[in-house]
C-alpha cells in the first residue's frame, strides 16, 4: 500500500497544487510552515495524506492562521511514518479507564435519563471514545461539508478513504487539483 500526500493552496479564483513533500515535515508545525509559505492570497491551504485502502488526514490552514486537523481512522495514523506529525492528537486520546460510562460510577438511572434528554438539545463534536476518526471533523463546515456528513461519509466509506477525500474536494472546490496531482 502506498501513501499519497499533496498541498494544494487557495489562490483565491480556485486551489493549485504546491512543490513540496508533505513527507519532509517532522511535525505538525513544520507541515504548517510549509503550508504557509506555499499559500496562496487568500491565505488558506490544505494537505492531503492518504494511505490507500486505509485512512485519511486532511489539514486545513485557515485564512486566520487557524490550523484544524481532521484523521480518518485514528489507529491507522499510529501505526503510520506520519504518527510523529500528529502525535499531540494521537496522545490526547483518554486512557480505557476516563472512557468508563458515567452509569458505573453511581449515576442512578434517573438522572442519566436526564442527561440524555440534555444531550438531545445541543449536538456536540467533542472526542467519542468509541469513534475511530479524530480531531475537527468540522474542518471544512464554513465551506459546505458540515461535521456530520464528513464523518457519514467515512463511516460509509471506510475502505475507501480517496472517495471521501474527492467528496470533500468537491464540494470545498480542490478536487480536480487533487486529481490532477495524482
Amino acid at each position: 500500500m502506498s501513501y499519497f500526500t499533496e498541498i494544494l493552496a487557495d489562490s483565491g479564483d480556485g486551489f493549485r497544487a504546491i512543490d513540496g513533500d508533505v513527507g519532509d515535515a517532522n511535525d505538525l508545525d513544520d507541515l504548517v510552515d510549509m503550508m504557509r509559505n506555499s499559500g496562496g492570497d487568500a491565505g488558506e491551504a490544505v494537505a492531503v495524506i492518504e494511505h490507500e485502502d486505509e485512512w485519511f488526514g486532511l489539514v486545513r490552514l485557515c485564512e486566520n492562521n487557524e490550523v484544524k486537523v481532521f484523521l480518518s481512522d485514528l489507529a491507522a495514523v499510529e501505526a503510520s511514518p506520519f504518527a510523529e506529525m500528529f502525535a499531540d492528537l494521537l496522545d490526547s486520546r483518554p486512557d480505557a479507564y476516563e472512557a468508563e460510562p458515567e452509569e458505573d460510577f453511581g449515576i442512578e438511572e434517573d438522572e442519566a435519563e436526564d442527561d440524555d434528554e440534555d444531550d438531545d438539545e445541543v449536538e456536540m463534536l467533542e472526542f467519542d471514545p468509541d469513534a475511530e476518526w479524530g480531531g475537527d471533523a468540522d474542518i471544512f463546515a464554513d465551506r459546505g461539508v458540515p461535521a456530520s456528513a464528513l464523518i457519514e461519509q467515512v463511516e460509509q466509506h471506510r475502505s475507501d478513504p480517496a472517495r471521501v477525500v474527492a467528496h470533500v474536494g468537491e464540494t470545498v472546490g480542490f478536487a480536480d487539483q487533487l486529481e490532477a496531482a495524482r
